[in-house]
């Protein structure tokens, strides 16, 4: 695989090559900033649309999209509204549904409808979108519930200062401190200050109505193959909650020993990796 940017001198960065070579790229899709992973050669296998989460950006996925381009899928990473340059600045006023529209936006892009792998708040989009009809199958990776996201007592420390904003819907970021402690715990201590550096605001509506349980799915509107995965070490998305969303969709949870909430890019993740691209190529092979 390949990593080009797209600025002016074009320049790229190699990194590890597999059987067949692909090529990730910076892009724009929609008018969000986005990677795109070309593979080597003609599919037919459908694309892939990475969904990332709560105060972060398309940049969550970068693993990932060189992975299933390898694998012979095209594959796009979009940020949504209030990150990368895209206004709302600190994503103010933003809620559920708007996020959901920016999605809808990089589909209407696409000549067919993707499968869509959703990371934390990216993965209750994706369930959303599979309710709407818009999705080929969904891959649930430490999915925000469909129901209220209860906080786990290692949180409740961390969120506390942030609860008058989240109440009054306003926008704020989590600390590099409680990122480590909460989303980080699995990620080694020095590859997280890339993953703070990236932090970015998200709104306290959208936050709220997660913490509420207010952004409701319909399961038998889902009627497409659903992947949910999640980690024993979660601090965030508990394992309770997260097979409680597996059985919202009448499948089986995988769990993970040994990961965390960011189990899109930890020790192990080529694991995870492994079992999605076994359970897509059950379904689309």
């Amino acid at each position: 695989m390949t990593i080009d940017e797209s600025d002016q001198n074009g320049e790229g960065m190699q990194m590890n090559t597999h059987s067949v070579r692909s090529t990730v790229v910076e892009t724009t899709v929609a008018g969000f900033p986005a990677l795109h992973g070309a593979p080597g050669s003609k599919t037919e296998k459908p694309p892939i649309l990475f969904l990332h989460g709560a105060f972060a950006d398309h940049f969550t996925f970068e693993r990932w999209v060189g992975a299933f381009a390898d694998l012979g899928y095209e594959t796009f990473a979009p940020a949504r509204r209030g990150r990368a340059g895209v206004g709302p600045d600190r994503a103010a006023g933003l809620d559920f549904d708007d996020y959901v529209d920016d999605t809808r936006a990089v589909l209407a892009t696409l000549d067919q409808p993707p499968i869509i792998v959703g990371h934390s708040l990216g993965a209750l989009i994706a369930q959303r979108l599979a309710a709407q009809g818009a999705a080929r199958s969904i891959v649930l990776l430490a999915p925000a519930p469909p129901a209220m996201l209860t906080a786990q007592a290692v949180a409740l420390p961390k969120f506390g200062p942030q609860m008058p904003k989240i109440m009054a819907g306003r926008p704020f970021v989590v600390g590099n401190n409680a990122c480590s402690v909460l989303a980080l715990n699995r990620v080694p201590a020095d590859a997280r200050p890339p993953i703070h550096a990236r932090l970015t605001h998200e709104s306290g509506k959208v936050y709220r109505a997660l913490m509420f349980g207010t952004v409701r799915v319909d399961a038998s509107k889902v009627a497409v193959p659903v992947f949910v995965a999640g980690g024993t070490d979660d601090r965030i998305i508990s394992t309770a909650l997260t097979r409680k969303t597996a059985k919202h969709y009448g499948v089986q949870a995988h769990i993970y020993p040994d990961h965390g909430h960011w189990i899109v890019d930890e020790p192990g993740t080529d694991a995870v990796i492994r079992d999605v691209a076994d359970w897509l190529a059950s379904h689309w092979s």
